[in-house]
């Protein structure tokens, strides 16, 4: 098969452009699959607040606001440890203020859920935020 000028030149752009192509796509793709961030990226520790694992944190938007959710075990401890959740925009800022610190509902050696639904319809992820006394 013989190609004339114009045409080889057509197929070198097509191959750039492909490649191309196919390169930004495995970025994007890398780029997603990075961007999840981890429990420990989710959760503001504040004093000594090892004695509380955090075992899962998800979220869902309901009826356009973010509800969160937190599964936790308390270890063994004999301090009172409080919790609180920071709503944050697409754009990574703060929302909404410090919400007031509340007691984890659950004693030592016991696991539960802790809740929040975000005050506003901006949220669009959060931190959990842990503080001990």
């Amino acid at each position: 098969m013989h190609f004339n000028n114009s045409q080889k030149f057509n197929k070198t752009m097509f191959t750039k452009s492909f490649l191309k192509a196919t390169l930004l796509g495995v970025v994007v793709l890398i780029a997603a699959c990075n961007s999840t961030p981890t429990i420990d990226e989710m959760t503001v520790r504040m004093r000594k607040t090892d004695e509380v694992k955090i075992l899962d944190l998800r979220s869902v938007k309901v009826n356009n606001l973010l509800k969160a959710e937190a599964t936790i075990l308390v270890k063994s401890t004999n301090k009172t440890i409080s919790y609180r959740f920071m709503w944050i925009d697409k754009n990574s800022f703060q929302l909404y203020g410090d919400e007031a610190w509340k007691p984890l509902p659950v004693g030592s050696g016991q696991s539960g859920v802790l809740t929040g639904i975000a005050p506003g319809p901006g949220a669009e992820t959060f931190k959990l935020e842990l503080s001990s006394d």
